[in-house]
């Protein structure tokens, strides 16, 4: 179809027009930079954190109290202080009663100030767990994880929830509340039933 003449003269010119094009945008370069993410700075741990990691209980637990601004809108905030004290009474064994009691009295603050929220009800059956697994004396703390386990799966009363914009089932919420009010009541019949 094409002559060996035209087809090297083709060839050529795809070559060339490459070419002025590579050398055209090298040119350019400068003004339209590629677009590349790069991140420079690595997330900054919470000051809490830091505390906790190194042992500094009282602290952590201070810099989430005084982070609070409305106790109305940061009510969750007393369960990270619960969850300070409950990692204080697994460390602290000579003081493990002491420290879980004041776990719980966030966590109830917690509850009492959003008591239709299932999240946190949700949060303080775990964390009223955890404080039963590291107390010797769990019948009380298990029975509060039961309880607030079953006001969270009774505040989902609807197929699904939205959370922010996106809508999200509550069958699999549903289910994992299940789970945990079951290995909860296991743990009362074997730690806390009266046995002959």
């Amino acid at each position: 179809m094409f002559s060996r003449h035209w087809r090297k003269l083709w060839i050529g010119s795809l070559v060339l027009a490459a070419l002025c094009g590579f050398a055209y945008g090298w040119e350019r370069r400068l003004e339209n930079p590629p677009y590349v993410i790069t991140i420079t700075t690595k997330a900054e741990e919470p000051p809490e954190v830091r505390l906790l990691k190194k042992g500094r209980y009282d602290e952590a637990a201070r810099a989430i109290l005084d982070s609070i601004k409305d106790e109305k809108k940061d009510y969750f905030k007393y369960q990270t202080v619960a969850i300070v004290y409950g990692a204080r009474a697994a460390k602290d064994p000579s003081n493990r009663e002491k420290w879980a009691e004041e776990a719980a009295l966030y966590i109830d603050k917690s509850v009492s100030l959003a008591p239709d929220d299932f999240a946190n009800l949700m949060s303080a059956a775990l964390n009223f767990d955890h404080v039963g697994d590291v107390s010797g004396q769990p019948c009380a703390y298990y029975e509060k994880a039961s309880q607030y386990a079953q006001d969270a799966i009774s505040q989902l009363k609807n197929d699904s929830i939205f959370v922010g914009d996106e809508k999200i089932p509550t069958q699999p919420i549903r289910d994992d509340l299940g789970k945990l009010l079951g290995k909860v009541r296991g743990k009362i019949e074997a730690r806390c039933s009266n046995k002959p």
